[in-house]
């Protein structure tokens, strides 16, 4: 079994606003410029992301050509606990990863966001450089891109 990535922050949000702002609000936070099918196949930023959060909704890439890329489906939308995405961003639907982001109310104000990533062996050969990939990849997606989106907030 490959390791998981496993991401924990501590943020100044309800348990709401962190699941509010990760999920329906991804686009705003996600470095599309850098981290989407259009910036890996064209070097284009991407021009959005639709994502329809209720079980067997999709995350969908809007390319500048309007080409459409699904980065993956809601397992579960457990609102404002946790979200299980089979997560498949520029691979084919049936070598999907596992991720889930859970989020724990620790006071009124405060809550603590832990993102597990696993599932890497359905990739097959290419199983162990996705998960370098992505242990790199995450540092810029949630810790500096979602993390620093949460903290701004206040």
């Amino acid at each position: 079994m490959i390791k998981p990535i496993v991401k924990a922050a501590q943020l100044p949000l309800t348990q709401e606003a962190a699941y509010c702002l990760f999920v329906e609000k991804m686009a705003l936070w996600w470095p599309l410029h850098t981290r989407s099918v259009s910036a890996h196949l064209t070097g284009e930023r991407a021009l959005g992301l639709e994502v329809d959060a209720v079980a067997g909704g999709k995350i969908t890439e809007i390319a500048a050509d309007g080409t459409r890329y699904i980065w993956g489906s809601f397992k579960d939308c457990d609102a404002p606990h946790s979200v299980a995405i089979a997560f498949h961003m520029g691979q084919p639907a049936e070598g999907a990863s596992n991720l889930v982001v859970s989020f724990l109310p620790l006071g009124d104000e405060e809550c603590r966001v832990k993102l597990h990533h696993s599932g890497w062996e359905s990739y097959g050969e290419l199983a162990q450089m996705m998960r370098d990939g992505y242990e790199t990849a995450w540092g810029e997606i949630f810790d500096q891109g979602y993390v620093e989106a949460c903290l701004a907030q206040n």
